[in-house]
């Protein structure tokens, strides 16, 4: 029984760990999708009129939807990876611990 739950566990918690990788790669494209959007400067255009002053004709909206998709995805990615980590060790952690005390206790008996 205690075999089963152990394995149910580890494999909740690869799962986890798997969706926040999946997450955080869509985000890191995202953002470098973001990176594009900023650096591309073939919209701006520039007019005199008493002095010389260029504006940048950008999709800011676009531009705002993508880091408003972004970084959610980030933070939602970075914790889920955290925890299915963190969860995988405390397990083994605790495997450990009850394994030296079965081991302590079979020791005493002898």
């Amino acid at each position: 029984m205690q075999w089963a739950a152990r394995q149910h566990f580890h494999h909740r918690s690869a799962l986890m760990q798997t969706w926040g990788s999946v997450l955080l790669l869509i985000a890191c494209a995202l953002w470098v999708w973001l990176g594009f959007l900023l650096a591309d400067q073939r919209d701006m255009y520039c007019y005199r009129t008493m002095s010389s002053v260029c504006e940048v004709d950008t999709e800011v909206s676009k531009q705002l939807t993508v880091l408003g998709i972004s970084a959610p995805l980030s933070v939602l990615g970075a914790g889920l990876l955290v925890a299915g980590s963190v969860r995988r060790q405390t397990s083994s952690h605790v495997f450990e611990v009850i394994e030296m005390q079965k081991s302590e206790e079979r020791s005493r008996e002898k």
